[in-house]
C-alpha cells in the first residue's frame, strides 16, 4: 500500500512528542540533518551516512518495499566513506578525537561494513594518523589510504601510504604502512593490476604515479621494497597522466609491462618487467626488474590501451592531433598509424562482447565528447593495412559518459551527452544506437546491477523514468518530492527495489518494486533520520 507523506510526518511528530514527554528520546533525533547526509548504494542496502548522529543508517528492503533500518555507529571524527567495486562492502574512514587528550579517546580508524541484507561491521582497523584519501581495488580486495589537504596535519609525509587487505581482519601486517622512495614527487594516481605472470610467480602490483615517477609495489609481498622508476633525469620532469598494464603472452613471465602516458608530451614510457640477471639476484629487491623505454607516437596521446593484433601485442595510443590510432610494437618501438577520420579521444576494448578476429585480434571502441560519432576498429590486418576495418556510427550527440551494462545485457552500453539532455543505448553486436531524450538538463542515469533496466532522474525534480533494456520502453513516474539520487538494490526476499532519496525532510525516501515499478505499490517514508518509521 502507499503511505501518505503527510501522515508519516504527523505520526513522526506525535511519536517525538510522546517520547520527549516521557523523557526517553535521545536529543540526537532533534538535531538538523541538513547538509550532513551522504547516500551510498550497496549490494542489498542503501547507506545513509548521518554525520550529525554519528552513525550509518543502513536500509535493507524487505518484501512489499518495506525498509528494515539498521543503525551502525560511525567511528568518531568521520572523514569519508566509499563502496567497493563489487558493492558488497562500505569502507568508512575517521580521524578520531582531535586533539586526543585523554586515555581511551578514539583514534583514527577504518571500518569495513557489509552491504548485504543484514548489514554489520566486519573489520575495524586502527590507524596511526588521520587519512581521508582512499583508492579502492577493482577486485575489491585492497584499499590504499593516503593523506589529503582535508586532514590538515601539522607535518605529513605525502609518500606514506597505508594498505589494507579488506578481506581479512586487523593483524601485524594489516594495515601495512609504506613510504615510497621519493625523488621529490607525491602520489597522484593508483593502478591495481590484475594477476601478472612475473619472474617469481603470479603477482598483483600496485602502480603509483607521482608527478614525476612511477613506483611498483608487490601486493603479495608488501614487506619487500618497491621499485621506483624515474621517468627523466636532471632538471627535466614529466607528469604521468595515465597508466595501463599488459601481462603479455599467456605462459610467459618475461613480457609484462606498464605504459605511462604523460601530460603534453608525444612520448610514451614503456616499463618492461624483466627477470633479474643471476649475477644481480642477491642484491635485487624483487625477482623482477623494471626497464623503462621511450616511444614516440607523433602527438600527445589522450588515451592508451594494450591491444592484440594479427602481429601480436601492440600499445594503442589515441592521438587526436593526427585523427589516428597509433599502434606501437613494444619490443621494437616501431609505430604504425590507423587513420580514424576524426579526432577521437577515448578507447575501450569490446572484444569480450563482440568476439575476437580469426587471428585473435581485438576490437576497439573509440569516442569523444566533441564528436557525434564513434568508431569500431577491428585490429586484424588486411593487405597493405595494419588493421582490418574502421567502422563509424553516427550518434545523436557527442559522448561524455559511457556506462557499462552488466549481464545479461553486456552487449549494451548507455552513452550520455555532455549536457545530459539525451542518452544513447549502444548495441555493440548489432552496431545500433537508440536515442533516449530527456526533458531536463543534468539528467542522471543509473544502470541496475542485474543489467535489466536503467533509471533516469534529474536532481531537484520529482520526475523518474525506467527503461527496460530488452525493449528500450521507457516508463515515467512523478514522485511526490524532488529526487537527489536513486539506488537499485536486492531485496531480502530475492526481488529488487528502487530506493529514491528526496531533498526534503530528514531522510525522506520513496521505495518502488524495481522489477514491476508502480506508484500504487510504492512506499513513501519521511523522517528516517529523526526516528520516522517505515
Amino acid at each position: 500500500m502507499r503511505t501518505s507523506i503527510r501522515a508519516l510526518f504527523a505520526a513522526t511528530a506525535l511519536g517525538a512528542l510522546a517520547t520527549s514527554a516521557c523523557g526517553g528520546r535521545d536529543p540526537v533525533w532533534d538535531d538538523s540533518a541538513a547538509g550532513q547526509v551522504q547516500a551510498l548504494g550497496l549490494e542489498a542496502s542503501v547507506a545513509l551516512v548521518d554525520r550529525g548522529a554519528g552513525r550509518l543508517l543502513m536500509l535493507p528492503v524487505e518484501a512489499g518495499q518495506k525498509l528494515a533500518p539498521t543503525s551502525i555507529p560511525l567511528p568518531e571524527g568521520f572523514a569519508k566513506a566509499a563502496v567497493t567495486a563489487d558493492r558488497k562492502h562500505l569502507l568508512a574512514l575517521s580521524r578520531g578525537v582531535v586533539p586526543r587528550r585523554r586515555a581511551g579517546e578514539a583514534g583514527p580508524a577504518a571500518v569495513v561494513v557489509s552491504g548485504g541484507p543484514d548489514p554489520s561491521v566486519e573489520h575495524t582497523f586502527d590507524l596511526s594518523d588521520p587519512l581521508s584519501g582512499v583508492a579502492l581495488d577493482p577486485e575489491s580486495q585492497f584499499a590504499v589510504l593516503y593523506p589529503t589537504a582535508a586532514d590538515s596535519p601539522f607535518l605529513e609525509n605525502p609518500n606514506e601510504l597505508v594498505l589494507l587487505d579488506l578481506t581479512r581482519g586487523a593483524a601485524s601486517d594489516n594495515p601495512t604502512p609504506r613510504t615510497l622512495r621519493s625523488f621529490g614527487g607525491t602520489p597522484e594516481q593508483f593502478l591495481f593490476t590484475p594477476t601478472l605472470e612475473l619472474p617469481g610467480g603470479p603477482t598483483r602490483l600496485l602502480v603509483v604515479g607521482t608527478d614525476r615517477d612511477v613506483s611498483l609495489l608487490d601486493l603479495g609481498r608488501l614487506s619487500q621494497p618497491e621499485i621506483t622508476v624515474r621517468l627523466t633525469g636532471g632538471s627535466t620532469s614529466v607528469t604521468p597522466a595515465g597508466l595501463v598494464v599488459s601481462d603479455g603472452e599467456p605462459g610467459k613471465e618475461d613480457d609484462a609491462r606498464v605504459a605511462v602516458r604523460v601530460a603534453s608530451d608525444s612520448n610514451v614510457y614503456l616499463v618492461d618487467l624483466l627477470p633479474v640477471a643471476a649475477a644481480d639476484a642477491a642484491a635485487a629487491v624483487q625477482p623482477y626488474r623494471a626497464v623503462p623505454n621511450v616511444v614516440f607516437v607523433g602527438g600527445t596521446p589522450s588515451d592508451l590501451a594494450f591491444v592484440r593484433t594479427d602481429g601480436g601485442l601492440r600499445l594503442a595510443a589515441v592521438v587526436p592531433s593526427k585523427s589516428a590510432l597509433t599502434l606501437v610494437d613494444p619490443v621494437t618501438g616501431m609505430a604504425t598509424d590507423v587513420p580514424l577520420g576524426a579526432p577521437y579521444t577515448r578507447i575501450s576494448l569490446v572484444t569480450d562482447v563482440v568476439g575476437e578476429g580469426q587471428d585473435g585480434s581485438d576490437v576497439a571502441l573509440l569516442w569523444s565528447d566533441q564528436l557525434e560519432s564513434l568508431a569500431f576498429v577491428a585490429l586484424g590486418a588486411t593487405v597493405g593495412k595494419p588493421y582490418k576495418s574502421v567502422e563509424t556510427l553516427t550518434l545523436p550527440a557527442p559522448v561524455s559518459e559511457v556506462v557499462d551494462v552488466p549481464a545479461p545485457n553486456r552487449h549494451l552500453k548507455v552513452l550520455g551527452a555532455p549536457r545530459r539532455t539525451s542518452f544513447t543505448v549502444l548495441d555493440l553486436k548489432a552496431r545500433t544506437a537508440a536515442p533516449l531524450v530527456a526533458s531536463a538538463t543534468d539528467t542522471e542515469v543509473r544502470v541496475a546491477p542485474d543489467g535489466r533496466r536503467s533509471w533516469f532522474f534529474s536532481a531537484g525534480y520529482g520526475q523518474l523514468a525506467v527503461t527496460d533494456l530488452a525493449t528500450l520502453h521507457p516508463k515515467n513516474f512523478v514522485l511526490s518530492h524532488p529526487i537527489t539520487d536513486v539506488f537499485d538494490v536486492a531485496r531480502r526476499d530475492g526481488g529488487r527495489a528502487l530506493v529514491a532519496l528526496h531533498s526534503i525532510g530528514a531522510g525522506s525516501v520513496t521505495v518502488l518494486d524495481a522489477q514491476s515499478p508502480s506508484l500504487t505499490t510504492a512506499r513513501e517514508v519521511a523522517g528516517l533520520l529523526q526516528g520516522g518509521l517505515p
